[in-house]
C-alpha cells in the first residue's frame, strides 16, 4: 500500500524519498532505500538536513524527536490510542473519530496470477489452501483449522480441494490483509466488522460465525462459511470485492488527497 502511493506521489511530480526499516524487495518504487544500509553520517545528514516535511508511518524511531526539531511532521497509525509523532492521521474512517485526518489506503493490481503462488487459479493449483490472519483467540484458529481440514476431507468439488482461502480478524492491520489479499484473487472469510465493511464493501467478504460454546455447531458454521468462500459463491463475493477497492481505494485518487495532506501539513512545501 505504502509501495502504491510511493509511486504514485512520485508520478504526480511530488519530490519524495522511502526510507524503510529492513529491506526494500516488497518496494516498486525507484525511491527507496534502507535505512539500515546507510552509514552512521548519512544518516545524522537526512535526520538533521533532509526534507521539510516527514511521514511517519507506525512507530516512531529513537530519533524521530531531532526530525521533529526542524521539520514539519505526518504520523499515521492503527494502534487505537496511539502516541501521535505528528499531524495524525488514519486509513479508516472507523478510526478517525477525534479530527484526525483520513489518509485512503491505495490498492493497485498490476502483478500476473503467476507472481502469487497462493493466488493461481484453482485449476493450476495442485492443493488447497487455508492463509489464517486471526489473532483474536487460539481457540476460534484450532477451531477454523478443524473446520477446513473437514471441509477438504469431504469435499467433492474438485475447485475446493485446489483453492485458497484467507480468514481475516476485524483488526486494522487485518483489514488491510485482507483487501490485499482479495486485489490478489482469495476470496475471505472475516469478522463482520465496521473495517472490513469499510475496506471490502458490505457484500465483498463472506462473513465469519459469531462465537458460539456448543463447539459442534460452532465448527459446523465455520465449515459452511469456508465451503461458502471456497464456491463459485466465494469466487463472485471476491469479485465483488475487488470491484469495490478499485471503486474506492485507487491509487491516483488516494495520492491526491496525501499531496493536499503533504501541502496543507508543510504550509504548501512537500
Amino acid at each position: 500500500m505504502i509501495n502504491n502511493l510511493a509511486e504514485a506521489l512520485a508520478d504526480a511530480g511530488v519530490p519524495i524519498q522511502v526510507y524503510s526499516k529492513g529491506g526494500t524487495a516488497n518496494f516498486r518504487t525507484e525511491k527507496i532505500m534502507s535505512w539500515d544500509s546507510l552509514t552512521f553520517f548519512e544518516r545524522m545528514k537526512a535526520v538533521l538536513f533532509t526534507g521539510k516535511l516527514w511521514h511517519l508511518w507506525g512507530d516512531a524511531p529513537p530519533w524521530w524527536g531531532f526530525v521533529r526539531l526542524r521539520a514539519r511532521t505526518v504520523h499515521t497509525s492503527l494502534e487505537e490510542k496511539p502516541h501521535w509523532r505528528g499531524h495524525p492521521t488514519r486509513l479508516f474512517k472507523e478510526q478517525a473519530g477525534d479530527g484526525e485526518n483520513r489518509i485512503r489506503p491505495a490498492f493497485e493490481f498490476k502483478a500476473t496470477w503467476a507472481d502469487f503462488s497462493h493466488s493461481l487459479p484453482d485449476d493450476k493449483r495442485d492443493e488447497a489452501e487455508l492463509i489464517t490472519d486471526w489473532n483474536e483467540d487460539a481457540d476460534t484458529r484450532n477451531d477454523i483449522t478443524e473446520s477446513w481440514a473437514s471441509l477438504l476431507a469431504e469435499a467433492a468439488n474438485e475447485r475446493v480441494k485446489r483453492c485458497s482461502v484467507l480468514v481475516a480478524g476485524g483488526a486494522p492491520s487485518g483489514a488491510l490483509n485482507a483487501a490485499f489479499m482479495t486485489m490478489r484473487g482469495v476470496p475471505v472469510v472475516a469478522q463482520d466488522t465496521p473495517l472490513i465493511r469499510e475496506i471490502l464493501g458490505p457484500e465483498g467478504y463472506v462473513a465469519a460465525p459469531p462465537s458460539d460454546e456448543n463447539k459442534p455447531k460452532y465448527r459446523l458454521a465455520w465449515k459452511k462459511a469456508l465451503e461458502t468462500a471456497a464456491s463459485d459463491a466465494g469466487r463472485s463475493i471476491s469479485a465483488t470485492a475487488r470491484r469495490f477497492l478499485k471503486e474506492n481505494y485507487g491509487t491516483a485518487v488516494a495520492a491526491e488527497s496525501l499531496k493536499n495532506l503533504y501541502e496543507s501539513a508543510g504550509r504548501g512545501k512537500v
